[in-house]
């Protein structure tokens, strides 16, 4: 397919998965809500913990500023297509698409894309009033520059974590079961990406392999360059190192589906 037909065959697949989504907006207010209720808890521990004179690196309105836009950023970057690829694969509906024009890993970008748009316009208000709750502690008036690159680096961090996905569930082409694979991997994206504590507190010891390690950049990078205010030169040397994880995912997830379909023989295939 050439790209004005790929284009245009996402567009399409968007706006279905959009009208899908809008029959449970109920269900997605509910997880929107779960997303942002994490950072909340984790804001008032660490406040209660600089309360109470522990020492940290960092000072309050780091911590505070980082939990408020951890939410937004992390669904942002998200992707949840490995079980259904591997179920797909596994159950023999994946020849169904392989005899269409277009990609499965099409209709799973559009899915992505549609969710998080749905996803967006929900958590939206519920960010806003996290961060006006805690508006005395919070500080994001970083420069335009600073939000474009931001901007930048949760692409290539969406980019990122969809290559990871389309990996993990490319496996089901030999593997029987993924789920041990997804569930070990979102306990390091937990601690490695600065999901459960900003990466800013990590022991000194740990640095040199916390800030080169690619689970980094699929959600603390961007965080690092608005809250943190990382130097110019970091900023530059870690999208260098980011983009570099973007091309390898997305170069070894294309390779990985390629040489699966090839050799694919589940039921109905």
């Amino acid at each position: 397919m050439s790209f004005p037909e790929v284009v245009r065959l996402l567009r399409r697949m968007i706006a279905i998965n959009m009208a899908n989504s809008l029959a449970y907006r109920g269900d997605f207010v509910f997880y929107m809500l779960s997303i942002v209720l994490g950072p909340v808890i984790s804001v008032l521990i660490w406040q209660t913990a600089i309360a109470s004179g522990a020492d940290l690196p960092v000072d309050q309105t780091y911590l505070t500023s980082y939990f408020v836009l951890l939410g937004v950023v992390s669904m942002l970057t998200s992707a949840w297509l490995s079980m259904f690829m591997a179920e797909e694969i596994r159950n023999g509906r994946l020849s169904v698409w392989l005899a269409r024009p277009g990609s499965f890993l099409y209709e799973m970008a559009a899915n992505n894309l549609a969710e998080k748009a749905f996803k967006l316009v929900i958590l939206a208000p519920m960010i806003l009033v996290f961060g006006l709750f805690f508006r005395d502690s919070v500080s994001v008036s970083a420069p335009a520059w600073r939000w474009a690159i931001v901007a930048l680096s949760v692409a290539l961090a969406a980019c990122i974590t969809f290559s990871l996905d389309v990996i993990e569930g490319s496996l089901a082409f030999w593997i029987d079961d993924v789920s041990g694979l997804a569930r070990a991997r979102s306990l390091l994206v937990m601690v490695l990406a600065g999901q459960l504590v900003p990466l800013a507190l990590m022991p000194e010891w740990a640095r040199g392999f916390i800030d080169a390690q690619p689970f980094r950049f699929v959600l603390s990078f961007p965080l690092e360059i608005v809250v943190g205010e990382l130097p110019p030169g970091e900023i530059v040397s870690g999208l260098v190192l980011q983009a570099m994880y973007t091309v390898l995912f997305v170069v070894t997830a294309r390779a990985i589906w390629s040489r699966g379909k090839r050799s694919y023989a589940a039921v109905g295939a």
